[in-house]
């Protein structure tokens, strides 16, 4: 490109050196290829999102407004000296550049921005991290036109994506129309609003490469301040075409966060859901059995399983036994916390041969939860003589709705028994008269219980018992006390926090203990838990944990899943046997090749354990099992208290626009509200509705408070 004298002397020449090896193992050559001399100029548009708070840019989005010319140096042979650049070959240069466009374009180009989250790098967060699940209905498309006006009429179906990149779902194909109908519901993970949802409708072919009829854009920037966009119809375009109508439903669902506590400034926990997104991360391994290759030197990757099925592939590094894996981490959504099983292979990459099994490893999701808890991150590999991994997950709880099979039930701990007496010297905020006081019970910000209304009052009486089920030590129970207005939103009147750790404590057996002493404690109410206090509540607390009952259902799906899980680590591991096998070069010996002195093998007896499926027990510190307590419809009457979860099938209601509400013997307030019903049948089983659980108390004499 064209400089100016000033310009040519400032220029510092940007130079890149890259290797590429041929050959394999030993028997390899790396080659350099020199990249230099390269710049690009264009037009650009810059985009500044600002904000009060320090480096006062949230965001920078960038975007070319055009293709911009790129000019560069390329030296793939000979090195400096002898290098020559391959832009002189005719047709070559417009190649690379079509390709170098066709990648940016989606990133980059006008429509498309490129976010740059400067608030987040300075204050230490991964850009990269999920925000939340994108749920994108896809009911189907109307009036679709195909380019080869001589195909006939097409055979469609939709691939979502992000920025027209990696597909991340697709839909049924639906044989021979022009209108399809797909009723299919996807869930995306996003880490950004300034990207764009794309949906492309492509034409399925058995013989021939699937051809594109179009594509649907749906910018995400709107989900920020509207999570819930219904009845869209979105234009299909192809070279500025237009090419059918989308019609779909996209709604968003954000990563829940704790909030912050505002006498010390610590972040709360999140609340405790059944779904949500895991970030597994496989970040190295160390004395992998190097005894498995001819020299020593092994190329390992790694495999991430979610229930038997692959869902992430490390890159494959060379000619290391103590790997540290480039690209380690896969953010995945769970449908079912509870019985989602996590597995790890690792494996040594072979060109020729099927790549043997360097070491297995599986564990279900909430017991490495609870490992992460306790600050353990290595984990010894089954199937090898040495060989350990360090995995990680981080948990994000999303509340989903619609989800099949997601439930939304996670199994309590135990019970929190508050017994709120009363309240003294209240804030009276009201110019005529008194407060109309009352109390409200929130679990990790979710509302859960509260007392009745005492009107005009400053010095109420509640004497009401609630119970809250509990999840983990580690929540926060929230007591708040406001007035209730007629019009308009209940104004606090001071609040206090408890800590469900000072409760629930867990015994040498592994079981946790009793809370009974019900000490009377009387807390000054703050505003927002700061400021000057006015106002005591009187209360008590309590803990009961709940029996360890065994679930037939969630045995049956553990079953299944380590069964999965174990068939694949089972397939992989006979694939490798077999190979190995099949490769030998030695003579066979019969009705002795897995004996060693008389005695079988070590190495042999592993490989038939695992080809047979059985897993081998990882070195591991003794856990603390709690035995289950099989409980049969006979013997419910023998246990006087208890949980009781609903779930709500479906109904038929008498009109359109209404909700849901449940309510338990003469409590005063639903203990379950669901959402609003658009439609008179409703459909409650595909999880839109979660699942919810109830305290029944049942007392053969004497009042509840005093029991």
């Amino acid at each position: 490109m064209d400089l100016t004298a000033r310009q040519l002397r400032n220029k510092i020449n940007p130079k890149v050196v890259l290797e590429v090896r041929i050959g394999k193992g030993v028997v390899s050559k790396g080659l350099d290829v020199i990249v230099e001399d390269f710049a690009f100029s264009g037009l650009m548009r810059v985009k500044f999102k600002l904000q009060i708070p320090f480096p006062h840019i949230e965001r920078v989005d960038v975007s070319f407004m055009g293709e911009p010319e790129i000019d560069y140096v390329c030296k793939p042979l000979g090195g400096d000296l002898l290098g020559f650049d391959i832009n002189i070959i005719p047709g070559l240069e417009s190649f690379i550049k079509d390709q170098i466009h066709s990648n940016i374009a989606p990133m980059m180009y006008d429509p498309n921005v490129f976010p740059i989250e400067i608030a987040k790098m300075l204050a230490g967060n991964p850009v990269d991290q999920a925000i939340g699940v994108v749920a994108v209905t896809l009911h189907g498309a109307h009036n679709l036109k195909n380019t080869d006006k001589f195909s006939g009429s097409p055979d469609p179906y939709a691939v979502v994506s992000i920025n027209s990149r990696t597909p991340l779902a697709q839909t049924k194909t639906v044989h021979e129309t022009t209108n399809p109908k797909w009723n299919e519901t996807h869930y995306i993970i996003i880490t950004s609003f300034t990207d764009s949802l794309t949906m492309q409708i492509y034409d399925f072919n058995e013989f021939r490469k699937d051809k594109e009829l179009g594509t649907a854009t749906f910018p995400m920037e709107g989900l920020e301040t509207d999570t819930e966009h219904e009845n869209l119809s979105l234009d299909i375009m192809a070279n500025g075409r237009h090419r059918g109508t989308l019609q779909a439903d996209v709604r968003f669902f954000p990563v829940m966060h704790g909030g912050k506590n505002p006498e010390t400034g610590v972040e709360e926990p999140p609340p405790e859901l059944n779904t949500g997104i895991a970030k597994i991360t496989i970040e190295q391994a160390k004395d992998l059995d190097g005894t498995k290759s001819l020299v020593g030197q092994l190329n390992p990757y790694g495999v991430l399983l979610l229930n038997g099925k692959e869902i992430h592939i490390t890159k494959k590094l060379k000619r290391t036994n103590n790997p540290i894996f480039t690209n380690p981490s896969k953010e995945v959504l769970i449908t079912d916390r509870k019985a989602a099983r996590l597995g790890l292979i690792i494996k040594d990459d072979r060109d020729l041969v099927t790549d043997p099994i360097l070491g297995t490893y599986q564990i279900k999701l909430n017991d490495m939860l609870k490992m992460m808890e306790k600050g353990r991150e290595w984990f010894n590999l089954n199937g090898a003589k040495t060989g350990r991994a360090k995995m990680k997950v981080e948990w994000k709880p999303v509340a989903l709705k619609g989800v099949v099979g997601s439930g939304g039930y996670v199994t309590p701990i135990g019970v929190m028994r508050i017994h709120l007496q009363n309240a003294r010297n209240l804030r009276n905020v009201e110019t005529m008269g008194k407060s109309d006081p009352y109390v409200r019970v929130l679990l990790s910000g979710i509302e859960k219980a509260r007392t009745v209304t005492w009107r005009n009052n400053l010095n109420p009486d509640w004497d009401e018992v609630v119970y809250i089920p509990m999840h983990s030590p580690r929540e926060k129970i929230i007591l708040e006390v406001l007035d209730e207005e007629s019009i308009g939103k209940d104004r606090p009147l001071g609040m206090l926090e408890l800590s469900a750790a000072d409760y629930i404590r867990e015994g040498e057996d592994g079981q946790y203990e009793v809370d009974d002493e019900k000490q009377l404690l009387s807390t000054p109410l703050r505003l927002e838990g700061r400021g000057n206090p006015k106002g005591t509540l009187n209360y008590t607390v309590a803990f009961y944990p709940t029996l360890n009952v065994a679930d037939p259902e969630e045995e049956e799906e553990e079953a299944k899943t380590k069964q999965a899980m174990d068939g694949q680590v089972a397939v992989e591991t006979r694939k490798s046997i077999d190979s190995a096998r099949s490769g030998a070069t030695g003579p066979p010996q019969p009705n002795g090749e897995d004996k060693a002195n008389g005695r079988p093998s070590a190495d042999t007896t592993r490989s038939k354990q695992l080809s047979n499926g059985e897993m081998e027990e990882a070195e591991t510190p003794t856990e603390k099992v709690v035995p289950k307590i099989r409980i049969t419809s006979q013997d419910v009457h023998n246990y006087e208290s208890g949980l009781i979860v609903f779930k709500i099938i479906e109904g038929q209601l008498s009109q359109q626009d209404v909700h849901l509400e449940v309510l338990m013997d003469d409590h005063a307030f639903p203990c379950y509200t669901s959402n609003r019903a658009r439609s008179k049948h409703i459909t409650f089983n595909d999880g839109q509705y979660r699942t919810f659980t109830l305290i029944l108390l049942h007392y053969s004499s004497g009042d509840a408070r005093r029991d």
